[in-house]
């Protein structure tokens, strides 16, 4: 058979000789220039096709092909490797992989991919295990557990062809061999050459190829689907392989890959008809043209087959785990060896072929034995098998088992046989049998009860000594007797069925019970197991007696739950947990309750996980103590609960092994309030001590039990001096016993009282106190104990005192102020309305006691304020009340008048006491009052009434000239009403443009031309008509709006002189009235500047005229501002000569212009000698001092002709003008001639 194939792979590769040089078109050299690095998938787990060997170097069929692929096209692969053959199909799918080097082509995979021609052609076989299912074909799997190698050929086509099959995908073929040899599965389907590989590398016994499938496993290569150029250049690649190239390809790897058993009918199969068929295709090929390339592959094919047949037979043989072995009969020298011998015991092939190998590795023991016996056999002829040690290249012992077969070879007598690796089954045969020593020695001393019984009817064929001692019957009784006869089981009629279960399956662990000999009833675990005795089913029987462990577990049961239920009936926090890292076990509802960790949140979890310590330092030193005492008690902590809050725990541990684990039981109580209960405590009781109150605590029967420091600082009484004694120790006797009777019932009522009250100290004296009384209870609400505190209040009676005639008085003269008065006037009122009578209300204000402050200072008013006091206290009875309201104003109440008329007099009788003269420090004034009356009930019954009806009467005895006394009438309510409407209208006034300015005209008296004009205010009101200005501008004075007035009038009389100059020719200066308010302000300077510059205006052309009053009574202020405003440019004037206070020495320091007469003075010229004399010194004194004189008030031309000869320079009245609206005087002064003027020019006023 060799010879025939040598000669006809002779025949072949001279036919392909001419096959010629690999021939690649234009565009195949243009794609692997521009693709030189290919990326190659891998599937390491597929030996013998792709695979890694120790060194991680790729090797294996599909590899060699790489290398000469990777050669003949001159590129470079990079590997690419997923984890498994499915990862493999995905990436290239992905378009992660060029090429794959060995897979066979499926529906599945031709949707992605595009094949080369097959390279190699197996056959897909079924394995099965040797004693177990015996499939030959496809048929024969149904019902069957089949293991696949996952997504492999196989896989996919059973997957799609027999959906019904139960296939089984395991990640490689190694995989799928083990869970065969162990019984996971029943076969295995799989490629030939793979399998028998892993078999041999994993020395599997007892697997064999059962059967074939109707599949082939043909081998080709893949690319995308859509790289069509790179599928033809492959092929061409394959078919430019040589046969001697393929051949040693495939020699290398798949050459030994049939069994030998099936050789003969492998060679009937595929050789002969091979041989036939390569024979026909010579003829073939003879007959067509050898040169049409597109023969080739067949023949290639053919080829192939051919040496595949060749090599069926001794790759199946050198695959097996067993030394096929070849070896001449004479002297027993070995003439082949598979290359397994190698593998098996280490020696180099070479070494088995020199003679007398085969004796000098056979143990020395068993040498004679084994030569002996095969010389025996083989003069005999026949084939035999012997068991012997051999010892390997690395010095161990070997078992093996030869089995040699005698035949003929070229006329020649040679042995050629199998040795198999026994020594496994020499260990198991030694562990069987010392299996059984051992089986019998613990028969006979297992303490539980063993019993062997026959399947069949359960007859008991042996039993142990267990069995006598406790069931109470000798072997020999009970042998051959069921235990139902024997009377063993404690629950009749339960032998048979019990026997029935064990004959469908062994049972396990039942617990049931059974008898004595002597009655007496136990339970009994047990257990059994069919298995065959030689060829009889029998059972093995365990039978143990747990009755005393019932009993424990019932105890350990019962403590358990005795355990279990005060764990977790435990009020406090109990934890099990392990010391090494805080692993709770178990905790209780208390735990829970503590941490707010609840069992779920908490059980296997750690405390550090948990965050339940707030200091880790704490954990530790707890553990210490543990260490080192062996428990810990009353340990604080803290812990933080699982809403963040931080809670005072106080633990209590001890250690408790459980297994091998050191845990410990710890009890954790929640101290948080009781310490801070204990802080109270503490705190309390420094209070007790500390504080400034007395603190008292008595029984029930009212004896002293415990008092503080204050007490005995307050009262005068030692501790040892008052314990044991009642609180009526301190009764001052100011109390009756009503008031102590009231006392204790509302204490024992309420449980509280507090009220003030008198006690007496140790010396006698007598002190208020403020006294809180509480009742102490118990938890049955009954009354233990009294506690009293109390504070010694004299001094804040005295500051009390002190406040409440502060709050009633005034500070300045100790009169009672408005409150204490309308109080008294309040229950005057009430006593008039009860008992009837009559009184009086009196508001009394001073004279100009302003000018006095402002031109003295407040701390003289003040000095005189303190006189008149004392003087009017002194005026009045002891039932009459006089109150200061404040500044100026006085206010006096007369209760119990007899007659209206006694209000007058009293009145009067006040007003007379001013006539005498005041002494303030080194001053001496003379000052005089207006005074008002109001009667109750006749002219109010209210306390506001009366004082407001007052406060007008003495308004209208200061418009009527002040220093008198004037009762209230019914027309002044009238009066103040519309005082208050005016005061309302004119701050309005402004913003409704209800005010104007008219301008009466000034002339020289020498050339009778127009000097100036006084810029005189108007208020036109809609519902009062026009107001004259001497009623509205001291209501402004009074109530502050006379700022805003001035500075209005400013502004507009400056705006108005301004459109004047721009139309006429200049005209001026134009005189404005200052308000002594005005003259106060700090920002007068800058305003009138700021007027002049918007206004265009020289301030030569303003004229600003300031009463004498104000003059005189802000003398250095006034000194200040005029100078600052005569530095400005303006004219100054001072308004009303004559009528206050002026102090010649004074006068001569003011920076003044213009000197003007009052009115008042010119009304009598010239017939009254008083006004002509003053008129006469004004003229005198203002020309002396250089000072423009101008007289106001001019309406006769016998005034003006005697002003002129006196020296008066100026004149303005109503024998010049009226006052004009700025229009009338425009059209009247500023295009007249003044020659024009006469004593008819205006009209005189209506006054």
């Amino acid at each position: 058979m060799p010879r025939l194939t040598a000669l006809l792979l002779l025949s072949l590769m001279t036919w392909t000789a001419t096959a010629g040089a690999l021939m690649l078109t234009d565009e195949e050299r243009r794609w692997l220039k521009d693709h030189p690095d290919l990326r190659l998938g891998v599937d390491a787990s597929w030996p013998p096709f792709e695979f890694r060997d120790d060194q991680g170097r790729y090797q294996g069929l599909a590899a060699d092909y790489v290398e000469i692929i990777r050669e003949r096209l001159a590129v470079t692969f990079t590997p690419v490797e997923p984890a498994s053959w499915t990862a493999v199909l995905e990436s290239v799918a992905q378009g992660k992989i060029d090429l794959l080097p060995g897979i066979m082509s499926t529906p599945e995979r031709q949707n992605f991919l595009a094949f080369t021609r097959p390279y190699l052609d197996f056959p897909i076989v079924i394995l099965a295990h040797q004693g177990a299912a015996q499939p030959h074909n496809l048929k024969d799997l149904y019902g069957l557990k089949i293991a696949v190698v996952e997504n492999y050929a196989p896989h996919e086509l059973l997957r799609n062809h027999h959906p019904d099959l139960n296939l089984v995908a395991l990640p490689n073929v190694s995989s799928a061999l083990q869970a065969l040899v162990t019984d996971k599965v029943d076969a295995v389907v799989g490629d030939l050459a793979s399998s028998v590989w892993s078999l041999r590398q994993l020395k599997l016994e007892g697997l064999y190829v059962s059967g074939e499938t109707p599949y082939r496993y043909q081998l080709a290569m893949a690319v995308p689907r859509d790289n069509k150029i790179l599928v033809g250049i492959l092929d061409k690649v394959i078919a430019d392989m040589n046969p001697a190239e393929i051949a040693e390809i495939q020699e290398k790897w798949v050459g030994n890959v049939r069994d030998y058993r099936e050789f003969w009918s492998d060679l009937l199969i595929y050789g002969l008809p091979g041989m036939l068929l390569l024979m026909g295709i010579l003829v073939a090929v003879i007959r067509v043209n050898r040169r049409l390339s597109s023969e080739i592959a067949r023949r290639v094919d053919l080829e192939q087959e051919l040496r595949s047949s060749e090599y069926h037979y001794r790759g199946l043989v050198e695959s097996l785990s067993a030394i096929a072995w070849e070896a001449k009969v004479s002297d027993f020298t070995y003439t082949y060896v598979s290359p397994h011998a190698e593998d098996l015991l280490g020696y180099p092939l070479a070494h088995w072929l020199i003679p007398g190998f085969w004796r000098n590795i056979i143990h020395p023991a068993d040498l004679i034995r084994a030569q002996t016996y095969c010389d025996h056999e083989v003069l005999a002829g026949r084939d035999h098998s012997i068991d012997y040690r051999v010892i390997t290249a690395d010095g161990r012992c070997l078992w093996v088992r030869d089995i040699v077969s005698l035949i003929e070879h070229g006329h020649e007598p040679v042995m050629r046989g199998l040795m198999i690796d026994i020594s496994e089954a020499k260990r198991t045969e030694e562990a069987l049998r010392l299996s059984e020593q051992k089986f019998a020695s613990v028969f006979r001393q297992c303490p539980d009860i063993l019993v062997i019984a026959r399947l069949l009817d359960g007859c008991l064929l042996e039993v142990n000594k267990a069995f006598e001692e406790q069931i109470g019957l000798s072997a020999d009784a009970v042998v051959g007797q069921t235990a139902t006869e024997l009377n063993i089981w404690g629950i009749q009629g339960v032998g048979p069925s019990l026997l029935q279960r064990l004959q469908a399956g062994s049972i396990r662990n039942l617990e049931m019970p059974f008898r004595r000999s002597n009655g007496q009833v136990f339970t009994g675990l047990i257990s059994a197991e069919p298995f065959d005795l030689d060829t009889t089913p029998a059972l093995v029987v365990v039978v143990r007696d747990i009755s005393q462990l019932k009993e424990t577990q019932q105890q350990l049961q019962t403590s358990e739950e005795k355990f279990a239920k005060a764990f977790h009936a435990s009020p406090d926090g109990l934890l099990l947990s392990r010391q090494s890292d805080g692993l709770l076990i178990e905790v209780n509802e208390g735990f829970s309750r503590i941490t707010g960790f609840n069992s779920a949140l908490s059980v296997d979890r750690s405390t550090l996980d948990l965050g339940i310590w707030v200091n880790l330092n704490e954990r530790k030193q707890m553990l210490d103590l543990l260490q080192r005492d062996g428990y810990v008690r009353d340990f604080s902590c803290h812990i933080r609960r699982n809403d963040g809050q931080i809670r005072l725990c106080e633990v209590s541990s001890r250690p408790l092994p459980i297994g091998n684990e050191d845990c410990m039981l710890t009890i954790a109580r929640d101290i948080t309030e009781r310490h801070l209960m204990q802080e109270k405590l503490q705190q309390a009781a420094t209070v007790f001590e500390s504080t400034a109150e007395g603190v008292l605590i008595t029984d029930t029967q009212q004896h002293i039990s415990a008092v503080n420091r204050a007490f005995s600082e307050i009262t005068g009484y030692s501790e040892t001096e008052a314990l044991g004694h009642t609180p009526r120790l301190l009764a001052s006797g100011l109390h009756d016993s009503a008031f102590y009777a009231a006392m204790w019932h509302q204490l024992t009522a309420e449980g509280h009282w507090q009220g003030e009250i008198s006690n007496r100290r140790k010396n006698g004296e007598l002190y208020p106190s403020w006294l809180t009384i509480s009742a102490v209870r118990n938890r049955d609400q009954q009354i233990t104990h009294f506690v009293a505190v109390f504070a010694d209040i004299s001094s804040l009676k005295h500051a009390q005192a002190k406040l409440d005639y502060q709050a009633h008085h005034d500070p300045l003269t100790g009169l009672p102020n408005r409150t204490l008065f309308e109080s008294r006037l309040l229950t005057a009122l009430n006593n008039q309305q009860e008992n009837g009578g009559q009184g009086a209300v009196l508001f009394l204000d001073l004279d100009r006691f302003k000018h006095i402050n402002d031109s003295l200072g407040h701390p003289v008013g003040d000095l005189l304020l303190k006189g008149i006091a004392v003087r009017l206290r002194e005026q009045l009875r002891d039932i009459d009340t006089v109150a200061r309201l404040g500044g100026d104003e006085f206010i006096i109440l007369l209760p119990g008048l007899q007659q209206p008329s006694d209000a007058e007099h009293i009145a009067l009788k006040l007003l007379n006491c001013f006539a005498a003269p005041f002494q303030a420090g080194e001053h001496e004034f003379f000052i005089s009052a207006s005074i008002g009356t109001s009667l109750y009930p006749q002219d109010g019954c209210d306390v506001a009434t009366l004082v407001k009806n007052a406060d007008a009467a003495m308004y209208r005895s200061k418009a009527k000239g002040r220093n008198r006394v004037e009762s209230y009438t019914r027309d002044l309510t009238a009066q103040a009403s519309e005082r208050v409407a005016m005061e309302y209208e004119l701050r309005r006034a402004i913003e409704r443009n209800e005010l104007s300015l008219s301008f009466q005209p000034k002339i020289s008296l020498t050339d009778n031309r127009l000097v100036g004009a006084e810029a005189l205010i108007r208020w036109t009101h809609p519902t009062f008509g026009d107001v004259p200005p001497e009623h509205f501008i001291p209501l402004a004075e009074e109530n502050g709006m006379i700022l805003q007035i001035g500075d209005w009038v400013l502004e507009h009389a400056c705006r108005q002189l301004h459109e004047w100059n721009n139309a006429y020719e200049s005209f001026g200066p134009l005189s404005v009235n200052l308000a002594g308010a005005q003259l106060r302000q700090p920002n007068l300077l800058v305003r009138i500047e700021q007027l002049l510059r918007e206004n265009h205006l020289r301030p030569g052309l303003l004229q600003l005229e300031i009463t004498e009053n104000f003059i005189m009574s802000q003398a250095e202020e006034a000194l200040t501002v005029l100078h600052q405003l005569k530095k400005l440019g303006v004219q100054l004037a001072i308004d009303d000569f004559g009528t206050g206070y002026s102090s010649l020495s004074y006068l001569k320091r003011l920076p003044l212009d213009i000197l003007k007469i009052d009115q008042s003075f010119v009304r009598g010229l010239p017939d009254d000698p008083h006004d002509v004399a003053i008129v006469r010194a004004i003229i005198a004194l203002g020309r002396s001092m250089q000072f423009t004189i101008i007289a106001e008030g001019v309406e006769t031309l016998a005034q003006q002709q005697f002003l002129a000869e006196e020296g008066c320079e100026q004149i303005q009245g109503y024998i010049v003008s009226l006052p004009l609206c700025a229009d009338e005087f425009a059209a009247t002064f500023l295009r007249m001639t003044v020659s024009d003027f006469s004593d008819s020019t205006a009209e005189k006023p209506s006054l």
